[in-house]
């Protein structure tokens, strides 16, 4: 197995930007989120249902892992390394590529890193900022697609059109127009 490419360390000039360890809650989080998933293994063949069941007794080495790969602001090469598979498209010619959708899967353990660092940035946001828009729907705990969706849905085109697009978030007024015609037609 070839060495992995040197990392850089993180630049530590100023100590109140240490970032604290994880913690099993951490943990225990991400770990709950892959528990109600049944997705396909990564490239290490460990299902998510394994880490699940290991977490208890991994838990402590597991949050040392990530704990170390958050002070020195890595995320490890291999958890980027996916596997490709192509599933079929039913009633497509098996000859056909465009018969096929590309799905890559990733390691789980991966996606518990970014699970911990997607819940600590949220957090973040939410608590100490920089204070977020009230249109803001993504990265936001409590609010999904389907409330940004009722949210457009309750405004009318004048009332969009009036207010300059803010609930787009700088979209031009035609591409406006176009989202709310497509709501109205379902």
């Amino acid at each position: 197995m070839a060495p992995s490419p040197a990392v850089p360390e993180a630049d530590h000039q100023d100590d109140d930007d240490d970032i604290p360890e994880g913690t099993g809650v951490d943990l225990r989080v991400a770990v709950r989120r892959l528990k109600a998933r049944n997705t396909a293994p990564g490239p290490d063949g460990l299902p998510g249902k394994a880490w699940v069941l290991a977490s208890e007794a991994l838990g402590p080495r597991l949050e040392g892992l990530l704990s170390a790969c958050l002070e020195r602001g890595q995320f490890p090469l291999r958890w980027k390394t996916g596997k490709l598979v192509l599933i079929r498209k039913p009633g497509r010619p098996a000859d056909s590529p465009s018969a096929y959708r590309p799905v890559v899967l990733l390691d789980e353990v991966g996606k518990l890193f970014e699970r911990v660092i997607a819940n600590r940035l949220a957090e973040h946001l939410a608590g100490t900022g920089p204070d977020l828009a009230e249109h803001q729907f993504g990265f936001r705990k409590r609010r999904s697609t389907v409330d940004a969706i009722i949210r457009v849905r309750a405004l009318t085109t004048g009332d969009a059109v009036a207010r300059g697009g803010g609930c787009f978030g700088g979209v031009s007024r035609h591409r406006q127009r176009l989202q709310l015609h497509a709501l109205e037609l379902h």
